[in-house]
C-alpha cells in the first residue's frame, strides 16, 4: 500500500563508525569532481535565475552521470548515497542507491519507479521520479516553484573542487525553509543543497563528493529491462470509505496535488490521504477514525521531517513533511469538516 514516501519507501541506515565519520567529513572538502565530459562545456560568466535553472534541470534530465552524495543532519550520522541517471533507447533511466547498511536500492525506467528494499518485498509503483536527497522539481522542472519560492543568483564559489553557481531559493512568505543550492558551472548539475530555517541554521545538507559524466549509458542500465522489474502495484482501497474532511486554506503556492484512500500496509488502518505540494516540498495527511482519546496534539520533527497528530470529534488527523512546525500546525488549523466535493483549497 503506497502512502508517504518517507513513512513507507525510507530504507533503513545501519551505524557509522567513528572512523568513517571522519572520512566522510574528509570527503566533502577534498574530493574533487571528475566530470570527463564537462571539461569541454563553455562556462558562462554571467547568468540569471531562470536560464540558471532550465540549464540544470537540461543536464539532470538528459546527461549520463553518477554522482555520489551525502546527506547530512546535524546530531546524526552522514548517508551515503549513489545517484545514476541515463538515457537508454530514449528513455530516462536512474538509479538510487545506498552505500551503508542493508543495499537498498530504487530503480526507475522511464515512469516505472521499482524499490528494492530487505525489509519489504520488492515492488514497483508508477512514478515520474524518484524520491532522492534533490527535490525532484527544484532540479528538474523548477518553474513548479515559482510561486512559493523566490530564486536568486548570488554568484560563484567552489563545492568539492569546482566552480559552482550559488543560488538562493527563498520562501515568499516565510512560512517554509529556504535553501542555498550550488550548481556546477561546468556542466550545471547539482553539487550541495542546505536546507536552513529562518535563522540560518542548517537543517539538512546534500552535498556531491564525485560526480562523473560520460558520453555512453552506465553499465548498471546497459541491460535494464521493464520485463525484468517487479511487477506494479495496484491499489484498490475500499470504495464506501469517506471522512468529508478537507483543507480549505493552504500556505502561498501550496496546493492539493493528490487525494485518495489508502489501507496501511504496517497496520491495515484505512485513511484518507491528502498529498500537498509547493514544487519543492511535500506535505502528506492523513485522516483517519480515532481509536483513542488523545487530549493534547503530538508535535516532534525527526530527521528534518515534522510530525503532527491531533483527534478532533473522533477523527485523527496527522501533518507530516519537510516545514516547520509553525506550518504543520497552520495547515492542520485548516483541516474542518466539510463536504469533501465542496472543498476548493485556495493557493
Amino acid at each position: 500500500m503506497q502512502a508517504h514516501p518517507y513513512l513507507l519507501q525510507r530504507p533503513a541506515f545501519s551505524v557509522v563508525s567513528l572512523f568513517s565519520f571522519f572520512t566522510v567529513l574528509f570527503l566533502l572538502y577534498s574530493l574533487p569532481i571528475n566530470a570527463q565530459a564537462a571539461n569541454n562545456m563553455p562556462q558562462a560568466t554571467n547568468i540569471e535565475a531562470p536560464e540558471l535553472l532550465a540549464k540544470m534541470a537540461e543536464a539532470t534530465n538528459t546527461l549520463n552521470y553518477a554522482s555520489t552524495l551525502i546527506v547530512y543532519r546535524p546530531g546524526a550520522e552522514p548517508v551515503p548515497y549513489l545517484w545514476k541517471h541515463g538515457i537508454k533507447d530514449d528513455v530516462p533511466v536512474e538509479m538510487l542507491s545506498e552505500l551503508n547498511g542493508p543495499n537498498a536500492k530504487t530503480l526507475r525506467y522511464g515512469n516505472q519507479v521499482s524499490y528494492f528494499n530487505p525489509d519489504m518485498s520488492a515492488h514497483s509503483l508508477l512514478q515520474s521520479h524518484i524520491h532522492g536527497p534533490f527535490a525532484h522539481n527544484l532540479i528538474r522542472y523548477p518553474e513548479a516553484i515559482a510561486t512559493a519560492y523566490e530564486v536568486i543568483v548570488v554568484g560563484k564559489s567552489r563545492v568539492a573542487g569546482n566552480e559552482a553557481w550559488q543560488v538562493r531559493v527563498l520562501s515568499r512568505d516565510n512560512s517554509r525553509y529556504n535553501y542555498i543550492l550550488w550548481v556546477d558551472a561546468a556542466s550545471f548539475l547539482p553539487l550541495k543543497l542546505n536546507m536552513v530555517n529562518a535563522k540560518g541554521d542548517l537543517i539538512e545538507q546534500v552535498q556531491a563528493t564525485n560526480l562523473t559524466i560520460t558520453d555512453t549509458l552506465d553499465n548498471a542500465f546497459v541491460d535494464m529491462a521493464l520485463k525484468d522489474l517487479p511487477a506494479v502495484m495496484h491499489i484498490n482501497p475500499p470504495k464506501s470509505f469517506r471522512l468529508n474532511w478537507g483543507v480549505t486554506h493552504l500556505p502561498l503556492g501550496m496546493k492539493q496535488v493528490k487525494r485518495d484512500i489508502h489501507r496501511l500496509s504496517i497496520t491495515e488502518d484505512v485513511v484518507e490521504y491528502i498529498l500537498l505540494s509547493d514544487g519543492m516540498v511535500d506535505v502528506s495527511v492523513y485522516l483517519q477514525k480515532a481509536t483513542y482519546q488523545q487530549a493534547e496534539d503530538v508535535l516532534f520533527t525527526k530527521d528534518a521531517v515534522t510530525f503532527l497528530s491531533r483527534v478532533t470529534d473522533n477523527i485523527q488527523v496527522s501533518v507530516v513533511g519537510k516545514i516547520p512546525p509553525a506550518t504543520a500546525q497552520r495547515i492542520m488549523q485548516m483541516i474542518a469538516s466539510v463536504e469533501a466535493n465542496d472543498v476548493q483549497p485556495n493557493p
